[in-house]
């Protein structure tokens, strides 16, 4: 098992190398020179040449290529993403202050997903026939229903018009704990919806595949009753591809927080990015690439060992 580890650990690291590697390249080799936009920002008029040059020394952007890799994986390693351009804040400390919120919210939206992914795929492999029918058809809806639309629905139902939750804002959970999740109710099940479809989905299946193997069969012919049969052989079987599923989601979900937290107007890392963008704030923008792409393979080594446990062949494999 630790060989098995220490094997996911060392090929997370290499990805890591290339996702920083792939970052640098396209920040260098796309148009545009960061030091004219870094001094285009504002009404101050179109830059002079001394002045370019001036901010391009500052920023090291008269180096080596290479020197300047291995500044920008330094900075990385060491927790320095530069400052922001609009504000001067470092870019570290901006997205400090944002991550715990989008946490927040895709953990809500998680926890939302898996409960009720489960729930439906287990009911709709056991009980088939019109169950399962129901189910496939709303997972179907599930899938397909943008989030932006989805919580601009909620916003309508449930703010508007039944006046059950507040429209958007944000709510801080060390002072306020159920008010913040109160607040955070409407955009975690926007976000929720897809998520918990493709779960049930997946658990659907599972549950299918696992009923139809022997020692399914035997459990049943030696007498045990049927739900404990389905609780201890069938359900915990089928849950192991679940979890693959499950890990890879909570990625997906902190990409898909841009629009949920811009119909709701809640200030997490998303509404940050998409701030740095419309600014031209590179560094903010950099920053917040980096951290999502570390912290999606983070989940995916963790999955993986995850997966490991669970299953024996794994490891082997």
């Amino acid at each position: 098992m630790l060989a098995f580890i220490a094997k996911r650990l060392a090929m997370g690291v290499g990805l890591v190398l290339l996702v920083l590697t792939l970052i640098f390249s396209a920040l260098h080799f796309v148009p545009g020179d960061p030091a004219v936009l870094l001094l285009s920002v504002g009404d101050g008029g179109a830059p002079t040449p001394e002045a370019i040059e001036k901010v391009r020394e500052q920023l090291g952007l008269n180096q080596p290529l290479f020197a300047q890799y291995l500044h920008f994986l330094g900075g990385v390693f060491t927790g320095d993403l530069g400052d922001s351009f609009k504000t001067s804040q470092p870019v570290l400390e901006a997205i400090g202050a944002r991550l715990p919120r989008t946490l927040l919210l895709v953990g809500f939206a998680t926890l939302l997903s898996v409960v009720f992914g489960v729930a439906l795929g287990a009911l709709a492999g056991r009980k088939g026939g019109w169950v399962d029918t129901c189910v496939t058809a709303l997972s179907s809806i599930g899938v397909a229903l943008p989030v932006f639309v989805f919580g601009a629905v909620l916003i309508l139902v449930f703010s508007i018009s039944l006046k059950w939750f507040p429209a958007g804002g944000y709510v801080d959970f060390a002072e306020d704990p159920g008010g913040a999740l109160w607040s955070l109710t409407l955009p975690a099940i926007s976000l929720a919806v897809g998520f918990s479809a493709q779960i049930a989905r997946m658990t659907r299946s599972a549950v299918l595949e696992v009923q139809g193997q022997d020692w399914v069969r035997t459990a049943k012919s030696i007498g045990l009753a049927p739900l404990t049969v389905f609780r201890k052989h069938v359900l915990r079987n089928s849950l192991t591809p679940v979890v693959t599923v499950i890990g890879i989601g909570f990625g997906t979900l902190l990409g898909s927080t841009v629009l949920v937290e811009r119909v709701f107007n809640y200030p997490g890392m998303s509404s940050l990015l998409v701030d740095g963008v419309t600014n031209r704030d590179y560094p903010v923008v950099q920053g917040i690439v980096i951290v999502i792409a570390l912290m999606f393979i983070l989940i995916n080594i963790v999955v993986d060992i995850i997966y490991g446990i669970l299953d024996p062949r794994v490891r082997r494999s």
